[in-house]
């Protein structure tokens, strides 16, 4: 018995190394520091749709590596064959065409010349990385959705504020030709009324402007330094109608001096969205009122929305930045607004949550220091 079990361990031992690693179902290769492929097994010779090793044996590596993530391979390449260990993602080109997503662990490997070489496990993950591609772009619809779903509240409210200047402004025109044909008008208050007229055409600019902005897709847009007070201001230009045809008072103050660096559509969209939180809230209410107001503590940016809505209740604000929960009636909201946003405040470096510290409703936004 004893004689038995040590002849399978001999024979254990005996299976060969290169049959073990031509078996894997990863990619096994090694690659000179110049980036000259010296061994791969078949796994990785079926990736990269070579048809034997004969066929890229001192093959150019590099070149099986798209140009976007070429410079980023040999720099990784460079410093595995410096000694260092680490991994990479990257997207690999195949003899025949086939693009694949890969993953390599590499460590540097002793030739037998004294050269440093690479070598590596290396895995394909594409189906991975397009299920989170494909999970990335629902997000980002759904990021739209109720981005434009919360400028939608207050439609009505925009084309109202549009169509007063407008009322104004084909008030003063009609006027100024009608003393002009009558000569009963001096230079003085022709100018006078132009710029009166060429005033509120600036402001209806403005507005679209700021309108234009908000529901263009902010993917694109790069991160940039902005003054806090502007993003209010402009975004707040989107509501002012429609609180004040409501009653509710709606007011901020920020230093001009505060400045925070974002994605300037995503913030607006983060602040429209509790504005509008804010005016379902206080709308049936005795005392209506939203107050925006910021300030900076250390290294950070604090911005608080507070309006004049009670305490939420702890069951309800434990839950509320969740995904989908709401406490409106179906069909007047979503329940992706407040989850969006702590998302779009986390994707910045800092948080959105609620202060159950306060009398009053208030959520705050916290933004890190720009450096």
């Amino acid at each position: 018995m004893e004689n038995t079990e040590s002849l399978k361990l001999l024979g254990s031992s005996m299976i060969s190394f290169t049959e073990m690693i031509a078996s894997t179902p990863s990619c096994l290769k090694v690659i000179t520091k110049d980036g000259v492929l010296l061994s791969m097994n078949p796994q990785g010779l079926s990736l990269i749709e070579a048809e034997g090793m004969q066929n890229v044996l001192g093959a150019d590596v590099y070149k099986l590596i798209p140009k976007e993530h070429r410079a980023r391979f040999i720099e990784f390449n460079n410093r595995i064959c410096s000694g260092e260990k680490g991994n990479m993602v990257f997207e690999m080109l195949g003899m025949k065409g086939a693009r694949r997503w890969m993953e390599t662990y590499a460590a540097p490997y002793k030739l037998t010349n004294g050269e440093t070489a690479h070598i590596a496990i290396t895995n394909d993950i594409t189906k991975k990385v397009e299920a989170e591609q494909q999970i990335l772009l629902q997000n980002q619809a759904l990021a739209n959705s109720a981005r434009l779903a919360s400028l939608g509240q207050f439609v009505g409210g925009i084309a109202h504020e549009i169509n007063n200047p407008l009322s104004v402004i084909l008030g003063k025109l009609t006027l100024l030709e009608m003393k002009l044909k009558n000569d009963g008008i001096e230079k003085a208050e022709i100018l006078s009324e132009l710029g009166k007229v060429i005033s509120t055409t600036e402001r209806i600019s403005d507005i679209i402007n700021n309108l234009k902005t908000f529901s263009r897709d902010p993917q694109r847009d790069a991160q940039k330094k902005v003054p806090l007070a502007s993003i209010v201001k402009d975004t707040l230009s989107l509501c002012f109608e429609n609180f004040r045809l409501n009653n509710i008072s709606l007011s901020y103050v920020i230093d001009t001096e505060i400045t925070v660096e974002c994605q300037k559509v995503q913030i607006s969209q983060v602040l429209m969205n509790l504005v509008n939180n804010s005016f379902d809230a206080v709308k049936a209410g005795n005392e209506r009122w939203v107050k925006i107001d910021a300030g900076i503590k250390g290294d950070t940016i604090t911005m608080m929305v507070t309006d004049s809505g009670k305490r939420i209740s702890e069951n309800i604000s434990e839950q509320m930045l969740t995904p989908f929960f709401t406490t409106k009636e179906v069909g007047e909201g979503t329940g992706l607004g407040l989850s969006i946003s702590s998302q779009i405040m986390s994707s910045h470096g800092g948080r959105l949550y609620y202060n159950k510290e306060n009398q009053h409703t208030q959520f705050v936004l916290e933004f890190p220091l720009p450096s």
